[in-house]
């Protein structure tokens, strides 16, 4: 009998103990305190960003050291490099939203090996580095779109909106022997949300410091923006994707120069404005004007949609500069005419436009910028503290960060989602 009480109470016991812990826990915000062996909040924890764009052409790696001080959040990047993909892997990825033949088999393939060689590049990044996994607190990975459905489509019996992210973050925790939050778009999108864009959480984090109204302008393989108004408003922070960025100069790149991308803008500069191929575009494409909130990707403006502009300028006799300089121009008109249409009415002009990604180096953008926008300053990111080419992996680092410490960090106000939520998936080493 007094087994038996004794059992009861003790059993009685740890229950209370679990409430306590679980009560504590929650209050604190980081309830992976016990899975996180060095995590301590108000320290410098070494949080590793991942990004693998639209773009499809390398993993960009960002380790970033995150503290909070007082409640607020203090970061700063400690080491940032590009690992390039072959270009076997280059031309795969940007097929594969096309692929019909072995779908699920390519898919589940695709996911894994994306897992493996991240791994491989993330632990050569520690050793160039003279880190160990044991240093690092998180990895927090993007991971690579495949699909990304933001509007709702009728699916067997209800409307359903999706999105897929690969490179599995299972294996790459025990590849890596690093925890790992990944899948940030789902949570969102569970809510009624687009799942994207992501980054105007932490554009809101770095900018609103400044107490100036900021248009922050990612040039990546689709061109988004956010903007970040001058009293540092959370709830009246928006952003959506703008269209093409380098997506459709890249494949024009590559298809008419055999080029990668148009470095600094030289081949734009040569051309001149086909008023033909302007009005055609602004035919086919039925993103721009649709209001937001909006997320679009390779799905859109892929392969398909290119070919459609080829053939077009075959038929005009449009040549391959002149396309080229359509191409960068129109994709500016995208972003001055989404801005001028949905943000301007209610903020006016932004005092700043901040660019990062790989569209900040091609100077022919910047200057249609300058100009499309009537002489607004337009800095690069780098100008005020952020590296432009490794924005997105930084920001995605802040969003691990986040939800290791159960803080929402998507922007109901950007995405259109029911309400704040904390994003991501933990897997564990």
């Amino acid at each position: 009998m007094k087994i038996v009480l004794f059992l009861f109470y003790f059993c009685d016991f740890l229950t209370y103990f679990k409430r306590k812990i679980i009560k504590l826990t929650n209050k604190r915000g980081w309830k992976m305190f016990f899975f996180l062996k060095n995590f301590t909040p108000e320290k410098d924890n070494l949080i590793i960003g991942l990004m693998s764009g639209t773009s499809c052409d390398a993993l960009d790696v960002a380790l970033v050291s995150v503290k909070e001080d007082q409640g607020l959040m203090n970061f700063n990047l400690v080491k940032a490099e590009s690992f390039p993909y072959s270009e076997n892997l280059q031309n795969q990825l940007k097929k594969l939203p096309q692929v019909r033949k072995n779908l699920t088999y390519t898919i589940s393939q695709f996911n894994f090996y994306l897992a493996q060689i991240w791994a491989e590049m993330i632990n050569n990044f520690l050793k160039e580095n003279e880190l160990t996994s044991t240093e690092i607190t998180l990895i927090a990975s993007h991971g690579q779109t495949v699909w990304h459905q933001s509007q709702a489509q009728q699916f067997i019996d209800r409307s359903v909106r999706s999105t897929l992210q690969i490179g599995d973050s299972s294996v790459l925790a025990k590849l890596t022997g690093i925890p790992v939050i990944s899948d940030f778009r789902v949570g969102d999108m569970a809510l009624g949300g687009q799942g994207a864009p992501l980054i105007p959480y932490f554009d809101f984090v770095f900018f609103s410091r400044f107490r100036k109204k900021i248009l922050a302008i990612n040039l990546g393989g689709i061109a988004n923006f956010t903007f970040i108004p001058e009293d540092g408003d959370l709830s009246k922070v928006t952003g959506f994707d703008t269209g093409p960025g380098n997506m459709l100069l890249d494949q024009a790149m590559i298809d008419m120069f055999g080029k990668p991308f148009d470095e600094n803008g030289e081949m734009a500069f040569k051309g001149k404005l086909s008023d033909d191929l302007l009005r055609y575009l602004l035919k086919i494409d039925s993103y721009i004007n649709m209001p937001p909130p909006k997320s679009t990707g390779r799905e859109f403006y892929g392969q398909a949609f290119y070919s459609k502009i080829k053939q077009f300028s075959k038929k005009k006799n449009i040549t391959p500069v002149d396309v080229i300089h359509t191409l960068s121009f129109y994709t500016v008109m995208t972003i001055q005419t989404n801005y001028s249409t949905f943000i301007a009415p209610k903020y006016g002009m932004p005092d700043m436009i901040v660019v990062s990604g790989g569209g900040a180096l091609n100077q022919f953008l910047l200057a249609q910028l300058q100009i499309q926008f009537s002489g607004i300053p337009v800095r690069n990111s780098q100008e005020i503290g952020i590296n432009s080419e490794f924005k997105e992996a930084i920001g995605f680092a802040i969003l691990g960060w986040s939800t290791l410490l159960g803080k929402p960090s998507n922007v109901p106000g950007v995405t259109g989602a029911k309400k704040a939520t904390i994003l991501g998936k933990i897997c564990l080493p």
